[in-house]
């Protein structure tokens, strides 16, 4: 009797499965297209239709596995609204700077990088970087921990994506519902392919199933929705003479023909017009969603119908469109333990340590603490030149932080430039404004002839025109650092003397010249700390025959010491130690010592405080412009103008510096910074020789107020700055550094 019963029960409860029938819904890839999938979230769920699976390709996937992970199609729109859709893809691949500030000089920022080696041409195999959408991805899926068996989502889930070089499909069905979500987004050529097991790279889905419906139904899918944004192809040639168009395009071609045959497959499929739409056109959102709308009214009567159907079979429940999502409803997790792993496919020293990280143990990680988490990440990413510091929560509550660079290239070659423009009552002339701007050229070349030498050239274009050949060669490891020895052959023109200073309207042409050759020693203590010894000769030019000497030949030595943690003037916190002692002989000794010293604390993810002392003591030719210390604005006394030149120079300063917002995805900053110095009052711009070599004497000071406003991007640093003094001295700057 217990047997009979036992057999009607499990009758019972498959007959029960067979009246249910599964619901998948597909959604396509397409790019900025694939926003318009949240329009059909929206008319399924007020329908009543219940979805028991959810499969999806690139953007497919993002927008499917939210709703899986608990997202309502609200938040989901929510998200769109308030994320910098633009930002997202804003992104340089490699954040990459020169490898070495100069003692007393900040570099400058490489708005142009290209990179040669056996592999080809290329520092990175795309355009647009991905740390925004990796820091978008972690915060996103947080609740979810890693590794996760999708099908233990609340609604299970599967996306695609597409080995890189075999084309394998890949249907990732559990592990890191980060890792899944960007491999499948990975547009080649457009993102890079992502790192996936067994040290694959992982392309977009759409590579080989842009629409995966013979996956649902091989997955046991009764009825299948699906979503094809690309249907709605450019029918236009003229449409096309564009790269944004014909990238979308070519997408377009590859994905559709297995899309389109397995379009009759489906039960019902929508198809967004979206033609005039390409794939990074996230500023439409608006207009792909109404889209998604309209694709859904087109097929009102095909959906009326098909709700029937399953209405027969199953119940229908209409959700509360206002309501929380079970992902809304998970705490927070906390932050209990740190890891730091490398998933670079070449392995490099592990310059990331989870230390980096420790200010967040034992935080929640919410809206605010991902935030400063992801400007933490920004500035190491940077501070090392790395495609992608990203995060997402690991079980147990783990912070797995994921570094990931592409390696060196054996050959590289970079342009950056700075500039800056304003008006000042401190000016050396009559004149009230001045405009400076230099580009500058680095090439490199490692491992030449198959030896050890790096073959370097340095180009400027400017205040001054010059070249310089070098090379480098390891010298020793010990317990100190890295040595390396380096020649070098240099030759300029331009302005080198106070005579023609590009800050002074009534200067003489800017015609002097310059060859030098040097000899030097490096010395790399870690990752912050380089000394060098420098000797060098001397041959100037100068183009102007007030000068009572016009020909300069000397020799001179310099020993100098940089350390710092400071990546770019608006790092958080940190220090900088710059320190240098040079001598030299014309005629009669010469000598210049100088040290400076800054430190920031940050308050706050976006509140710095700081501050800085500098000390300058220099006996040299006073027809050189290398031969003074700079106190100007922006970097030095508010109120004095670029290229104010004194011997001897004191200066201490305060600064706080608060983060704004984002704008195009930057960083924009606010920066008032006090500033008092004590100066003495010869004048190099009188073409006289100094009253007096006694330290300070005679003297002057002055204690400036300054306001900056800038934006950190990877051009540089754009800056607006208004600065004023107590002794009246006023300079307005304009800037890209």
């Amino acid at each position: 009797m217990r047997r009979l019963l036992a057999v009607l029960l499990v009758l019972l409860s498959l007959s029960t499965l067979w009246g249910s029938p599964k619901i998948a819904l597909v959604l396509s890839g397409g790019g900025a297209r694939g926003l318009a999938h949240v329009s059909v979230l929206e008319a399924l769920e007020e329908k009543g239709i219940p979805i028991d699976l959810v499969l999806g390709t690139s953007m497919g996937s993002l927008v499917g596995g939210l709703y899986s992970a608990g997202y309502t199609p609200k938040e989901i729109r929510s998200l769109l609204e308030e994320t910098d859709l633009i930002g997202l893809f804003a992104e340089p691949v490699l954040d990459t700077k020169r490898e070495q500030d100069d003692v007393f000089a900040y570099t400058h920022n490489q708005a142009f990088s290209l990179g040669f080696g056996e592999t080809g041409i290329g520092s990175s195999p795309a355009f647009i970087g991905d740390q925004r959408i990796l820091e978008l991805l972690g915060y996103l899926f947080a609740k979810h921990p890693s590794p996760v068996d999708f099908d233990a989502l609340p609604i299970p889930f599967r996306c695609v994506s597409a080995d890189a070089m075999t084309k394998e499909r890949i249907v990732h069905a559990s592990g890191s519902l980060v890792g899944a979500i960007r491999s499948s987004i990975s547009i080649p050529i457009v993102f890079t392919p992502y790192p996936y097991e067994d040290g694959r790279l992982v392309v977009d889905g759409g590579v080989v199933d842009n629409l995966p419906i013979e996956l649902a139904r091989s997955l046991g899918a009764d009825i299948v929705i699906a979503c094809d944004v690309n249907e709605m192809q450019v029918l236009n040639y003229s449409a096309l003479e564009s790269l944004s168009a014909m990238t979308m395009q070519t997408i377009i071609l590859v994905t559709q023909d297995t899309a389109q045959k397995q379009h009759s497959q489906a039960d019902l499929v929508f198809f967004p017009k979206l033609e005039d739409v390409f794939a990074l056109d996230f500023n439409k959102y608006e207009h792909i969603l109404a889209q998604g709308h309209q694709a859904v009214e087109e097929k009102a009567d095909e959906l009326e119908q098909l709700a029937h159907r399953i209405a027969e079979q199953r119940e229908l429940k209409v959700l509360d469109p206002d309501r929380l999502g079970s992902y809304s409803l998970l705490p927070s997790p906390v932050i209990l333990q740190l890891t730091v792993k490398d998933i670079s496919l070449k392995a490099a020293d592990m310059l990331v340590d989870a230390s980096m990280f420790s200010r967040f143990l034992g935080r929640r990680l919410n809206k605010q603490t991902a935030t400063e988490l992801n400007l933490r990440m920004r500035e190491i990413r940077k501070a090392h030149a790395l495609a992608t510091v990203s995060y997402e929560m690991a079980e147990d509550g783990v912070l797995l932080i994921q570094t990931r660079g592409f390696g060196k290239k054996s050959a590289n070659i970079s342009m950056g430039f700075q500039m800056d423009a304003g008006f000042s009552s401190t000016l050396p002339s009559s004149s009230s404004a001045w405009y400076r701007s230099d580009v500058f050229l680095d090439a490199s070349l490692a491992q030449l002839g198959d030896t050890d030498f790096t073959f370097l050239i340095q180009a400027s274009l400017g205040q001054r025109t010059g070249v310089e050949f070098g090379l480098s060669h390891p010298f020793a490891m010990n317990a100190l650092g890295r040595w390396n020895v380096h020649l070098a052959l240099s030759y300029a023109s331009g302005s080198m003397s106070t005579r023609n200073a590009l800050v002074d309207a009534q200067r003489s042409a800017p015609l002097d010249r310059a060859f030098r050759t040097t000899i030097g020693l490096d010395l790399y203590m870690g990752e912050y700390t380089h000394v060098k010894l420098d000797g060098w000769y001397d041959l100037i030019a100068l183009h102007d025959s007030r000068y009572p000497q016009q020909f300069l030949a000397f020799p001179q030595l310099e020993l100098s010491l940089l350390s710092s943690t400071l990546d770019s003037r608006f790092a958080s916190y940190g220090y900088r130690l710059d320190m240098l002692a040079r001598i030299g002989y014309l005629d009669t000794a010469m000598y210049a010592y100088r040290l400076a010293w800054e430190q920031k604390f940050a308050l706050t993810y976006a509140d710095t405080l700081g501050y800085d002392l500098q000390v300058s003591h220099l006996r040299e030719r006073y027809e050189l412009l290398s031969s003074y210390a700079d106190m100007g604005f922006p970097f030095g006394v508010p109120g004095y103008s670029p290229l104010s030149l004194r011997r001897d120079l004191a200066m201490v300063g305060s600064s706080w510096t608060h983060r704004l917002a984002e704008v195009l995805g930057y960083p924009a900053f606010c920066k008032v910074n006090l500033r008092f110095a004590l100066f003495d009052e010869y004048d190099p711009y009188q073409g006289v020789s100094a009253s007096s070599d006694t330290l300070l004497f005679p003297n002057q000071w002055d204690l400036g107020l300054g306001l900056t406003l800038a934006l950190d991007t990877p051009l540089g640093e754009v800056l607006v700055g208004l600065g004023t003094s107590l002794q009246g001295n006023v300079t307005f700057i304009i800037g890209v550094y």
